[in-house]
């Protein structure tokens, strides 16, 4: 059995600026501010790490940072159900063939590792016409501060909801940032980078992923490098 961690920004949709605008929006209307929110870097972060660093930038506390997370969390998600549309919204290339081809077999269980919260992933998800039901669990932005403390919330919701048990070595992350790969070394797991999203490949091959892919399309290589135990380590087109 494998276990599949997908991003969702960059891997399975894209988004452009559409969810820095609905953070921003919700911001303002919580906190009064966003902060340098324009020239901050999203790439692999954590929503909470975004907004830890955005607002303890300007000086607010971590303690009142924190009390009001619960009605940020909310906004972001009314804002989310306004901004995110298919028009703002779409699936990457090739995600909705090889998310075909992993829900027909039975050796693959499909989840979630993501830095948006909780509250505003299946929203993204749906508007690119992705089902987010077809994820057994997941770990979220909304969890952690520290995306590499995902890989193992994420294994353990799984367990909860499917009595299964995974060996790390079994677990296979999908993204398109370093950070991603960083998370899967840092839990044990392998992963598959994709250059859809900010970082070429180039960028993303000087990190070592055990498989390196422009996009999803190629479906059968996807699937091999995800699901063969023999599958030696590559980067596509080398």
């Amino acid at each position: 059995m494998r276990l599949i961690l997908f991003d969702i920004d960059g891997t399975l949709v894209s988004s452009s600026r559409t969810g820095r605008k609905a953070l921003g929006q919700a911001l303002r209307e919580v906190f009064g501010t966003d902060g340098e929110l324009d020239t901050y870097e999203f790439a692999g972060k954590t929503d909470r790490r975004i907004v830890h660093d955005l607002l303890t930038a300007e000086g607010l506390s971590v303690s009142e940072i924190e009390a009001r997370l619960p009605e940020l969390d909310e906004r972001m998600a009314a804002v989310g159900r306004e901004l995110f549309t298919p028009d703002t919204v779409r699936p990457c290339p090739g995600v909705d063939l090889l998310l075909e081809a992993l829900r027909r077999r039975p050796d693959v269980v499909l989840a979630l590792l993501t830095g948006n919260i909780r509250h505003t992933a299946p929203l993204k998800l749906a508007a690119a016409g992705i089902d987010p039901t077809q994820f057994r669990a997941g770990a979220f932005g909304s969890d952690s501060l520290d995306r590499n403390e995902l890989f193992d919330i994420a294994i353990e919701r799984v367990r909860l909801s499917t009595g299964l048990h995974f060996p790390t070595d079994n677990v296979i992350i999908v993204g398109d940032t370093p950070a991603d790969i960083r998370c899967a070394r840092s839990g044990g797991g392998r992963v598959v980078a994709v250059a859809t999203g900010p970082y070429p490949a180039e960028a993303l091959n000087r990190h070592e992923p055990d498989f390196l892919f422009s996009d999803l399309s190629d479906t059968d290589s996807v699937l091999q490098a995800m699901l063969n135990p023999w599958a030696v380590s590559a980067v596509e087109g080398g």
